[in-house]
C-alpha cells in the first residue's frame, strides 16, 4: 500500500482534516490551495476511494480518509520522537528545544529569555529558527519546532496561543528624513515618501498593507527584502522608510543611528505578539521551563 501514493500527500489531507478546509490548510501551510486539492484527487484515484466530504461549510475526512489521517499522525510523532531522542544523543545528552521566533524577536529573546533559560539549563541545545509568520505556523502544527514566538496577523489556527501587545508598529528612519522630528505619522504621509517592504509572508507586512488599505493607499515599496536587517541597512543608508517595532531596532535606535516614528492608525497600537505551542505535544521539563519564562516575561511587559 505504501508505494500507491506519496506521503505529501496524505499530509495535506491530515491538514484537511485538521483544518476543517482546503483553503484553512493551504494558509497553514503557506502554499496554494489548487496544489492541496489536485494532490488529494490523485490519492482519491490511486485509492478508488472518496477521502473527502462536505457538510455544510466545513470539509471532513471520511472513513477511509480518517485511516489515512491517523497512520500520518502516528507515523509522525514517533519520528518526531526519535529525532529528539538522537538529539539528546547529539547534543550533550541534555535534551534539545527547537523554537521558531520571528525576525524582528530574536534580540528580545536573547537578551530577556533565553540568558535565563541557559543559566538553570546549560546542557540543553536550544536550535533558534528566525522566520516568516507562514512558516512558523506550519512547523508548529507540523511538529517541527516546540515552541514559537512570532508577530503579526494569526488569523484561527489550532493552537494554544497566548497573545501580548507589542506595538506600536513604526516608521524606522535616519535622523536626517523628513518624517524622523514628527511624534507620530499618518498612512498619507508616509505615502508621499519612498518606502522598504518586506516580503508579504511577514505579519509586520501584512499590517502595513492592512493600513494602507484601510486609508485608500496600495502600499507601493522602491525596496523589498526578506530580512529586518537588510530593511534596517537601507534606512540607515536614507534610501527609505522600513518599518517594526522599536525593541527590533533598539540599538540602533538607542545610538541614534535611527529613529522610530510611531504610525497614526489603529493597527499600528494594537499589534501583537503571539506565543505559540502545538496543544498535542507534550513538553520535556527543560521546555516547559523556557515556556513559562516567555509567558512570564511577555506578561511582565505588557502590564
Amino acid at each position: 500500500m505504501s508505494q500507491l501514493f506519496h506521503e505529501k500527500q496524505i499530509s495535506y489531507l491530515y491538514e484537511v482534516g485538521i483544518q476543517g478546509g482546503i483553503r484553512r490548510a493551504a494558509d497553514i501551510l503557506g502554499i496554494n490551495a489548487s496544489v492541496i486539492s489536485r494532490q488529494i484527487s490523485l490519492l482519491e484515484r490511486t485509492l478508488q476511494l472518496p477521502l473527502l466530504e462536505r457538510k455544510g461549510r466545513t470539509v471532513v475526512l471520511t472513513e477511509a480518509g480518517k485511516l489515512l489521517a491517523d497512520d500520518f499522525f502516528e507515523s509522525r510523532e514517533r519520528r518526531n520522537k526519535l529525532e529528539r531522542h538522537l538529539k539528546d544523543l547529539r547534543y550533550m545528552k541534555g535534551g534539545a528545544i527547537t523554537i521558531r521566533v520571528g525576525a524582528g524577536l530574536v534580540d528580545t529573546f536573547v537578551e530577556y529569555v533565553l540568558k535565563t533559560f541557559a543559566a538553570s539549563y546549560p546542557n540543553v541545545f536550544v536550535e533558534i529558527v528566525a522566520g516568516n509568520m507562514q512558516e512558523t505556523l506550519a512547523s508548529i502544527v507540523q511538529g517541527e519546532a516546540d515552541m514559537a514566538l512570532a508577530f503579526g496577523p494569526i488569523g484561527n489556527p489550532e493552537l494554544k496561543r497566548h497573545s501580548f501587545p507589542w506595538g506600536p508598529i513604526c516608521a524606522v528612519v535616519n535622523p536626517q528624513h523628513p518624517i524622523a522630528r514628527l511624534k507620530k505619522v499618518t498612512i498619507e504621509e508616509l505615502s508621499k515618501h519612498r518606502l522598504i517592504s518586506l516580503s508579504e509572508t511577514f505579519g509586520l507586512q501584512r499590517h502595513m498593507n492592512a493600513m494602507f488599505q484601510s486609508q485608500g493607499f496600495l502600499f507601493t515599496p522602491a525596496y523589498r527584502c526578506n530580512l529586518f536587517s537588510t530593511a534596517m541597512s537601507l534606512s540607515i543608508s536614507g534610501m527609505g522608510i522600513s518599518f517594526m517595532s522599536a525593541q527590533a531596532a533598539g540599538e540602533r535606535i538607542e545610538h541614534n543611528i535611527l529613529v522610530a516614528v510611531p504610525i497614526d492608525h489603529p493597527i499600528a497600537t494594537e499589534a501583537q505578539c503571539h506565543l505559540l505551542r502545538n496543544s498535542d505535544r507534550r513538553f520535556s521539563p527543560a521546555a516547559h521551563h523556557l515556556w513559562q519564562l516567555l509567558l512570564n516575561f511577555f506578561q511582565q511587559k505588557g502590564e
